[in-house]
């Protein structure tokens, strides 16, 4: 018969912990002292203080289990995220108990499948899901748990899996479809999910138990971790090996693959365990985004399921800033890799991706290491410019084809753009005049238009991957070559709102001069090679800077300077901008 308990988890486990602290120091008490006392023989007048000392420590070790299984049943039973005091009728009154019930249930279960394993009918089926019925309302006590699974066993266990999707989800052959899964969740599986995720996740699980995610087959461990939340070690656990096993490994190659489905649903619900698996397992990261894989699964769900997954994973403010930002490495690297399918187009383009869009949206915050890499590589001369680890080692050419993969989807190519504007603006690039007299307000001038225009270049280098329309294309790149003038035009003054508007229609012409050239470049209305569009497009962005300055009531731009702006510009954009207008161009 259980009982009604309240515990403060918080509360408990600090007492846990003073009596861990305890039980070390009676520890390294005893031995000194019971050599003193044998030492002293006759003379030594605390002889029963030995005996105390001992209950005592068999009183905190008892106290700190007991208290230990209390608090662990409790939190399965009452799922929340409150604090301070939490209350439940416990299913047992102590874990004895818990054990000895579990051993019977287990013998019911087992006697059940033997008899079913003899006659094979849905009768017999029937039996053995009546007999698993005892478990509900039990399963959350972990030590009720353990028992029951020790009791019956790995290879029990998955049997009892095996014959239930027999029985009921008999055309399911590589994992559980959502219908089946919730079917499986409120049957025999879903309890048994739960049994095992509360006896692993509290430590009671022996050896043999880990052995099984090496063995298991890849439906019934996807089934586990899809039916019940378990600890983020056995996720990892689980991903790890099912992503090392040979591609179609299982005996149903060709049916749709509900496994990986499952399995990033499961990190989709534990965004800070996925967001670990992407940081420490890049490898398996990689198969995970691999574009064959999201193509072959024959589940047009799992690249929405993955994308909400990696949407937990690296939303800002998500996890920890450190494991959150090797996670995106991982990505970067897996997507934008040498060979990457994502954009040679041989399994077509990506052009409505939900993982693109999902990217696109999250990717503001790290658009600063990004650019860094970018014009660490424009400007090898300016260390100052380096990202710091882990940013250092990405190769700005693995970003160029990664940003060049999200740009497929139109609208993950609009949010690019409006994040690296975004970007450019929180720099507070007004702070510093490109021709200060100071030499340190310069040099800052220099760094923020370095990181601005190798945005730009990263910008138009993924642009060589991507597959607009001409109009599309030409209004993009128009963007882009704008992103330094709208930088530079922030170092000028706004006397009023009238000016202000007057400066970005001024701005709209331009971008529609830069637009019509390269869209004369592309539909061959003009002799021009790549290289003198390139040029006039450079000298367009100069002109329009020098009109700015004039039209604000500052200097025009000396020769010398116009110079100098043209070079800057130059060294910044012109090899990513000749390189798309010659790959799209011809």
């Amino acid at each position: 018969m259980g009982e009604f308990v309240g515990i403060d988890p918080l509360g408990a486990d600090k007492l846990i912990r003073q009596m861990e602290t305890g039980k070390d120091i009676l520890g390294r008490t005893r031995p000194g002292l019971e050599a003193a006392i044998a030492e002293a023989g006759e003379d030594w007048v605390g002889r029963a203080g030995v005996t105390a000392m001992h209950r005592t420590w068999w009183f905190f070790h008892e106290s700190q289990q007991d208290l230990k299984w209390r608090v662990d049943t409790l939190k399965r039973m009452v799922p929340t995220q409150q604090k301070g005091m939490l209350t439940a009728t416990m299913p047992f009154s102590n874990q004895t108990e818990a054990a000895q019930a579990a051993k019977k249930d287990a013998a019911a279960i087992t006697e059940a499948l033997k008899h079913h394993d003899e006659h094979l009918s849905g009768q017999s089926w029937a039996e053995v899901e009546k007999a698993a019925a005892a478990l509900k309302g039990r399963i959350d006590d972990p030590a009720y748990a353990a028992a029951l699974l020790s009791a019956l066993g790995p290879k029990s266990f998955q049997k009892l899996f095996r014959d239930w999707m027999n029985n009921r989800a008999a055309a399911e052959r590589r994992g559980l479809p959502p219908e089946a899964a919730k079917r499986a969740g409120e049957g025999l599986p879903g309890l048994l999910a739960k049994a095992f995720a509360g006896a692993e996740s509290s430590g009671r699980l022996g050896p043999e138990w880990q052995k099984m995610v090496e063995t298991a087959p890849s439906d019934i461990l996807t089934a586990l971790v899809t039916l019940a939340p378990q600890s983020d070690a056995f996720l990892a656990k689980v991903a790890t090996n099912l992503l090392n096993r040979p591609p179609n490994s299982d005996a149903f190659p060709t049916d749709p693959n509900w496994n990986l489905y499952n399995l990033a649903k499961a990190f989709a619900a534990n965004p800070e365990a996925f967001q670990r698996f992407l940081a420490e397992h890049p490898k398996e990261a990689g198969t995970m985004l691999d574009a064959y894989t999201i193509r072959s699964t024959g589940v047009p769900a799992y690249e929405q399921a993955l994308a909400e997954a990696l949407h937990g994973a690296l939303k800002p403010d998500s996890g920890t800033a450190e494991v959150r930002e090797r996670a995106w490495l991982s990505v970067i690297n897996s997507i934008g890799a040498e060979n990457t399918l994502w954009v040679d187009g041989s399994l077509g383009t990506f052009a409505n991706s939900p993982i693109s869009r999902m990217l696109a949206q999250n990717i503001k915050p790290i658009l600063d290491h990004l650019a860094r890499g970018q014009a660490t590589r424009n400007s090898p001369k300016m260390p100052h410019l380096a990202p710091g680890p882990p940013w250092d080692k990405l190769d700005p050419a693995v970003s160029a084809r990664f940003m060049g993969a999200l740009m497929q989807d139109s609208a993950a190519a609009d949010t690019l753009m409006k994040a690296a504007k975004e970007y450019t603006k929180e720099l507070d690039m007004g702070r510093f005049h490109p021709f200060d007299p100071d030499n340190y307000k310069q040099e800052a001038h220099i760094n923020l238009a370095e990181r601005t225009g190798a945005l730009a270049n990263l910008l138009l280098a993924g642009s060589t991957y991507a597959e607009w329309s001409d109009d599309e294309y030409a209004e993009r790149i128009a963007g882009y070559m704008l992103m330094p003038v709208d930088y530079l035009d922030q170092y000028f003054p706004v006397a009023s709102k009238i000016v202000s508007t007057g400066k970005a229609k001024g701005l709209d012409e331009v971008k529609d001069l830069l637009k019509g050239m390269i869209t004369d470049y592309l539909d061959k209305k003009t002799p021009d090679t790549a290289e003198t569009v390139v040029g006039k497009l450079i000298d367009e962005q100069i002109a329009w800077l020098d009109h700015s300055l004039r039209e604000h009531g500052l200097p025009a731009m000396t020769t010398s300077q116009q110079a100098l702006m043209r070079d800057a510009m130059e060294g910044r954009v012109q090899s990513a901008l000749l390189d798309a207008l010659k790959r799209r161009g011809g």
